[in-house]
């Protein structure tokens, strides 16, 4: 992959991927599980942080990034092995990346304020860092809407100021995208979700020894066999899903 053109290569024509004929089957293609883990980790060492008595502002989730840079993961889309869904553009693979980040802002994920907080400050760093113009918008499901307003009221209740403006600009700017979960992506929902879930299983697994032990990258070296496990996993089941895709198909045109 590492000597394979990019974007704006090849006489300034779009790479579109070595999958190119399957044009009508790989419409979407997932976050890989580092950039997951990536995202993950990030939001529990500024929790974890605020729980040892630092401070909760931007300010300090501004030291962790420029510890972790999660600012590279804009630039993940076609690396750890993801190849991209046909005719992606830059605005979709940010839109999916800002997904998985605001899921970080739901109660059901995050049962602290303060990791909530912290997705919300990554949520509003990548958006304001994303290269596309205008901007990607972040995509927030239905069913997640009393979430966020949960949210703000609990930002106003802690006179966070910082945290509040955050979402305020995001909000009041136009940049949250409602989006509807519709049946004909069931399966891709339920494969994306059990790769978040699996995700944020191995950062808790990891625990706050492991970040002692040593850098970000040495933890991210240790769990590549189990990345690689579940990238396989996972590369069956969406193989399984087009499948059956493709045979419920056949069957409705006859």
């Amino acid at each position: 992959r590492a000597c394979m053109p990019t974007k704006g290569e090849r006489g300034g024509r779009q790479f579109r991927g070595p999958h190119r004929g399957t044009a009508g089957l790989v419409s979407w293609a997932p976050l890989q599980p580092q950039v997951l883990y990536d995202i993950e980790q990030c939001v529990r060492r500024f929790a974890e942080a605020v729980a040892a008595g630092g401070g909760s502002g931007f300010a300090e989730f501004s030291e962790i990034w420029r510890t972790l840079r999660p600012g590279r993961l804009l630039g993940m889309r076609e690396r750890c092995g993801r190849i991209s869904a046909v005719d992606e553009t830059d605005a979709q693979w940010v839109e999916l990346l800002l997904r998985a980040v605001a899921r970080h802002m739901q109660p059901r994920v995050n049962a602290a304020f303060e990791a909530r907080v912290g997705g919300l400050f990554l949520c509003y760093s990548l958006h304001v860092a994303q290269p596309c113009d205008p901007p990607a918008a972040v995509p927030i499901a239905e069913v997640d809407w009393p979430a966020l307003e949960l949210l703000a009221q609990e930002l106003r209740e802690a006179r966070h100021a910082d945290g509040f403006a955050a979402l305020h600009a995001l909000r009041d700017g136009g940049h949250f995208r409602p989006v509807k979960c519709h049946a004909g992506w069931a399966a891709d929902g339920e494969a994306f979700a059990s790769a978040l879930d699996e995700a944020s299983a191995m950062a808790r697994r990891s625990g706050e020894a492991a970040a002692e032990r040593g850098s970000c990258g040495a933890q991210i070296e240790q769990l590549l066999p189990q990345l690689s496990s579940l990238e396989a996993s996972y590369s069956a089941a969406w193989s399984e899903a087009v499948a059956a895709t493709g045979s419920s198909h056949v069957r409705s045109s006859a």
